[in-house]
């Protein structure tokens, strides 16, 4: 047999191989997209409070490639302006290798590879003209031999007018791996700059957003995980108001499930916060809200979910939401919530102070019917309290000068005259009232509070003990300015 011979039946056969290959995992997409969509839907009905669902509108099948129609439906009274459901065009190419990968250089294997794009119809039309006329949104899809999902997004740059506000941003970017089950999602996104003016009289922008979160799904059900975002620089122009900037803003969060309940811990660093160009510091919070009752949580979700809040609106749907709130505090309160700030930092060039505190509920006696509207019931559903003070008084100082130079103090030694008066005055009420102590200018106090010790002792101040009245006596003494 000749060489060619030979080539020619190699080059056959590999053909056929592929085509059989390429027809089997064809013959598989389907059936995988189909569950895929089931665990996604489930997902945003969990997660979304079924805000969104997906569903398939056509399947054409070929031996290489297959293309599908997808239809996003949306519920979000909030974003009127948003279409209430839109197409999607997705062209997948069977594995075992893409094609179309190979051609960018890139070596991708899998049951299949995706692109999906916006059908350009007169719901999408204001987003393409937004985009330029260019494609607004690409999404790239790979399923590997195992079924997990990884995908990349890209947001094309954006100049348009919702209503009395105009968007502008630069492209957006998100990368996310979904594994098989559906039971594990990681996400990132990098925004590198956007801004929002004319809304409500105010303007805002954003500049290096970047974020990335992953999250797991627990026995019962639910996706908890950590989450970081950083803000290279906030800005808030209000146009009859000073302007607040904060520059290296950065969130960090962190849910967990503990005995079928939720434990939710964020922390929020400002690295520069100028109001009208005055330097207010630095400011750091953690807050961790501990053992939160899953279905008031729900239940809550479920409430704000409903509300449709826009300018004109905002006072009315403000009743709705201290009413879901109360609701909601008083169900944590009732399952033993546990509360923590640790630490609330503050840092300008002179001097820092934190507070650490502490508060442990359990309204589970109290009467049906009482709410935390009512003090009684916060009182005897408070059972521990913990609080610790650290202050330098040159913070005061500059925290004060700081706040008179913005209404309209612009004289800054005068300014700064003002902000050492009042921190010497505070030092000398801790003193004189007996809350605190002042030791090389610096504040601090430490006050607990058990409910469950004997009347005369449920407080200790600075390692002393005292009654809850005798407290209230101190702090009135510290209002009023006299010794105590």
């Amino acid at each position: 047999m000749s060489k060619a011979a030979i080539v020619a039946g190699v080059v056959i056969a590999a053909g056929a191989v592929w085509t059989g290959s390429s027809w089997y995992l064809g013959t598989q997409i389907q059936q995988r997209v189909d569950d895929y969509l089931v665990k996604a839907n489930d997902y945003l009905k969990k997660e979304g409070d079924g805000r969104m669902s997906m569903e398939v509108v056509s399947y054409d099948k070929g031996v290489f490639s297959s293309d599908a129609v997808y239809k996003l439906n949306m519920n979000l009274p909030e974003m009127s302006a948003l279409p209430k459901e839109v197409l999607l065009n997705s062209h997948i190419e069977h594995g075992p290798i893409s094609l179309t990968a190979l051609s960018r250089g890139e070596f991708v294997t899998g049951y299949a590879t995706a692109s999906t794009t916006l059908v350009n119809d007169e719901k999408t039309k204001p987003l393409y003209d937004a985009a330029g006329g260019k494609e607004p949104y690409v999404q790239n899809d790979s399923i590997d031999f195992s079924g997990n999902v990884h995908s990349s997004a890209k947001l094309a740059a954006l100049d348009a007018t919702f209503g009395e506000g105009t968007v502008k941003s630069q492209p957006v970017t998100v990368t996310s791996f979904v594994d098989k089950d559906f039971t594990k999602l990681d996400m990132t996104f990098d925004l590198p700059e956007v801004s929002l003016t004319d809304y409500a009289k105010v303007d805002f922008s954003m500049k290096n957003v970047t974020g990335q979160a992953s999250s797991s799904k627990t026995a019962s059900g639910l996706f908890v995980g950590p989450g970081k975002m950083s803000i290279g620089m906030l800005e808030i122009k209000p146009k009859n108001d000073k302007t607040v900037s904060i520059a290296d803003f950065k969130i960090d969060a962190k849910t967990e499930e503990v005995d079928d309940f939720l434990n939710l811990n964020v922390g929020y660093d400002l690295g520069k916060v100028l109001v009208d160009n005055v330097d207010f510091g630095a400011i750091k919070l953690n807050v961790a809200f501990e053992h939160l009752d899953r279905q008031a949580v729900n239940k809550f979700r479920q409430q704000a979910a409903t509300l449709n809040i826009t300018p004109d609106n905002v006072e009315q749907q403000g009743e709705k939401i201290e009413q879901y709130y109360a609701e909601l505090f008083t169900n944590l309160i009732r399952n033993k919530l546990q509360v923590r700030v640790s630490p609330f930092a503050w840092k300008t060039a002179g001097g820092e102070g934190s507070i650490e505190a502490s508060a442990n509920f359990d309204g589970t006696g109290q009467p049906d019917g009482t709410t935390v509207e009512d003090d009684l019931f916060l009182a005897k559903s408070l059972k521990k309290v913990d609080f610790g003070l650290k202050v330098d008084t040159k913070l005061i100082r500059d925290v004060v000068s700081a706040g008179t130079q913005i209404s309209g103090v612009k004289d800054k030694d005068a300014a700064d005259k003002q902000g050492d008066d009042l921190a010497s005055m505070a030092g000398m009420m801790a003193q004189m009232s007996g809350l605190g102590k002042l030791d090389n200018g610096v504040i601090s106090s430490d006050i607990a509070y058990d409910a469950t010790a004997k009347p005369e002792e449920q407080i200790t101040l600075n390692a002393e003990k005292m009654s809850v009245q005798e407290l209230a006596a101190k702090a009135g003494s510290a209002v009023s300015g006299a010794p105590r």
